[in-house]
């Protein structure tokens, strides 16, 4: 027991392992980031933020044209007429580094413009150059209007979508925000009260606390200061005037609602298709967001405080410690059906989880502990496998002499089927027998008996076992298997009907073969039945056998015996018919009462596997069945006719003088068209 302990702990510590190594190298953060997708609520766009945007209806003016021929004269115009609107702060999201093309006095009315309005961010980015941070700054004529600056940079994961971005970065100058938090700064009249981030928390103001997360930017080698943006709508969903006509004083949006700017934050940028301005988001379900509305739905993160986060890494460990721990204890013990419902409902909860703790706006991570869920499930199985092969060779050794295979391997699973009882399951049944063997073995010497009967048994057995099935017991010639039990199978009404089929094939193989020999031809016949039966050991506590006992098997066996009455080879109740129908072909034959029961049922006749019946047979079954419809109409006349027509067929021929008999003594008005057998 000590040392079953010390291997299911070490199993527990190499799990641990491969999860730490996983969430180090950031493997599998991609399933993460893909599931926090499905989180976002995203139908509620901030009617405080308004997007001027630069559309193909403004590239298309005639004093427009394409944005890098735009006089900066235009972004001036904007402004002023924004702030006479009444708007509360105003951010371009757009980079001016270059001169512009109408020279100086361009960028001179744009600066002007700058210097009278206070309330204005302007769009700087940086990129890296050698491992060294370069900065796209405004013009040196803009840069005299000592704007607010703000950083438009996002961070792109590796699966493309933006999630993220830097809440401040440091020039030799000085620390500059993002554009989002100027814009929110300005909106909510903030002061600016420290750029550090202490225990992943940015103190953007003092009532106002951002989470951020700290990331090593591989390039500079340098802490990168990030924040979750929470989008709040899917793309083109912000209210958003064209910026051709704001310059035109027509505050009009694209339903053709009147825009009311006054203490509204406004962002000016680019949407217009051609100007590649555009990424995925999280809520963007194929269609790219433009960049002016992902910096909206950062700023409305700001001003609603509505922040994400992730769950602490404290609680992340203890989630997949406690996963970790807590199943290789259950599973170590707990059977394969049990623990297979618990991995589900664990992996099930994890999710669920999620989803809750989104509600709080925590990202939960999903995919470490659901790893750890099932690599405790597969590694505690693989090593109560290997510990268990001694038990099993043992067990093998003690039994295996004694009793059938199969039932040796419930015994592994189960040392208490040893016990004297049963189950009710539902199996399927088969029973065949030898046609005539009487008379057969009357002309046999004993030992020439037993040497026939050996090879037959043989044979039919070897087709058992292939198709999974389990031998009951040998009675004279005589044979009863089942199937489903004690090993489960979803397809064991169809294993024993194709075993069925092959008994038949391969005797007629070995008719060939013993007449070559000289030795007598025999033919078998083969009942099949599916449902509940009682399944276990039966016998005394001293000497018990494997066995299925019940009404499902009793009837099984007196469908072997009905095939002479019908003069068919395999017979099937409709139970077994229900479940092999699709791939089987069938002739339904009668609707029957059998010696003893009084409820009556539905036989068919085994044909074949559909793949394999003539057209002949498939014609003639058709043919039968029409005439089987007219005898059960009492429409007798016609279905001798018919069964009649169908010339060497048995039980055409049995039905045809059946229709004789009720010709002469017609049947009760009540005839529900059952044939009770009064003998098995």
């Amino acid at each position: 027991m000590f040392k079953k302990l010390i291997k299911f702990t070490g199993l527990g510590l190499i799990i641990l392992a491969i999860i730490a190594l996983m969430v180090r190298q950031e493997w599998f953060m991609g399933w993460q980031n893909s599931l926090q997708n499905k989180f976002y609520d995203y139908d509620s766009a901030s009617s405080e933020i308004v997007i001027v945007a630069i559309d193909e209806k403004s590239l298309q003016g005639d004093s427009l044209g394409a944005l890098t021929k735009w006089p900066r004269e235009n972004y001036a115009k904007a402004i002023q007429i924004l702030n006479e609107a009444g708007a509360a702060a105003i951010g371009i999201d757009v980079t001016l580094p270059d001169q512009s093309i109408y020279g100086a006095e361009d960028d001179e009315a744009l600066r002007d413009g700058l210097k009278s309005n206070d309330n204005v961010v302007l769009a700087i980015r940086y990129y890296f150059d050698n491992g060294l941070r370069t900065v796209d700054w405004p013009n040196q004529t803009l840069i005299q209007a000592d704007s607010k600056l703000g950083w438009i940079n996002v961070l792109q994961d590796k699966d493309g979508f933006i999630r993220q971005l830097p809440i401040f970065a440091q020039t030799k100058e000085k620390t500059i925000e993002a554009m989002s938090l100027q814009l929110a700064r300005i909106y909510l009249h903030a002061d600016v009260s420290d750029y550090r981030v202490v225990n992943n928390k940015f103190s953007f103001s003092d009532n106002i606390v951002i989470p951020a997360k700290t990331k090593r930017d591989p390039k500079t080698n340098q802490d990168t200061y990030l924040m979750y943006i929470n989008y709040f709508a899917q793309p083109n969903k912000f209210t958003r005037v064209s910026f051709s006509d704001v310059l035109n004083k027509d505050f009009t949006d694209k339903n053709g609602k009147t825009v009311d700017f006054t203490d509204k934050i406004v962002l000016i940028g680019p949407t217009a298709v051609d100007l590649q301005d555009s990424y995925l988001s999280p809520v963007s379900e194929g269609v790219e967001m433009s960049g002016v509305e992902i910096h909206a739905n950062n700023v409305q993160t700001i001003i609603e405080e509505k922040f994400l986060r992730d769950q602490s890494a404290l609680s992340l460990w203890l989630t997949i410690i406690g996963f970790i721990v807590l199943n290789v204890i259950i599973f170590s013990f707990l059977k394969v059906r049990y623990s297979i419902p618990l991995l589900f409902v664990e992996i099930l909860g994890m999710i669920v989880g999620g989803i809750i703790s989104y509600e709080f706006r925590v990202f939960t991570n999903i995919v470490y502990p659901i790893f750890a869920i099932l690599l405790s499930f597969i590694g505690t199985y693989i090593l109560r496998f290997i510990l268990e092969q001694k038990e099993r060779k043992f067990i093998e050794g003690a039994f295996g002499h004694y009793v059938n295979e199969d039932v040796v391997k419930q015994i592994l699973k189960d040392p208490n089927a040893l016990k004297l009882g049963g189950a009710k399951l539902d199996i399927t049944v088969l029973f065949s027998d030898i046609a005539g063997f009487t008379t057969v073995s009357e002309k046999l010497k004993p030992e020439e008996l037993v040497s026939f009967l050996n090879e037959y048994l043989q044979e039919m057995t070897d087709i058992i076992m292939k198709r999974q099935g389990t031998l009951d017991k040998y009675e004279g010639d005589a044979v009863m298997a089942f199937w489903n039990a004690p090993l489960q199978q979803r397809d064991h009404a169809m294993q024993a009907c194709l075993a069925a089929i092959e008994s038949q094939e391969r005797l007629a193989e070995l008719r060939k073969k013993w007449a070559k020999e000289g030795k007598h031809e025999i033919r078998i016949r083969i009942g099949i039945n599916t449902g509940d039966a009682v399944v276990g050991n039966m016998g005394s506590a001293s000497r018990f056998n494997y066995t299925a006992m019940g009404d499902n098997v009793n009837l099984g066996s007196r469908l072997e015996g009905i095939n002479k009455q019908y003069g068919t080879e395999i017979i099937i109740s409709e139970y077994t018919y229900n479940q092999v129908k699709d791939r089987l072909v069938c002739r339904e034959l009668d609707f029957i009462r059998v010696k003893g029961k009084t409820v009556p049922v539905r036989i068919l006749e085994l044909v074949g596997e559909a793949k394999n019946v003539s057209r002949d047979l498939l014609d003639r079954n058709i043919r039968f069945a029409d005439a089987l419809k007219d005898y059960r109409s009492k429409n007798f006349i016609s279905a001798k006719q018919k069964f009649e027509a169908l010339k060497g067929d048995r039980p055409s021929e049995i039905f045809a003088k059946r229709c004789d008999e009720f010709m002469k003594n017609p049947p009760a008005d009540n005839w529900d068209g059952v044939w009770t057998f009064t003998e098995k």
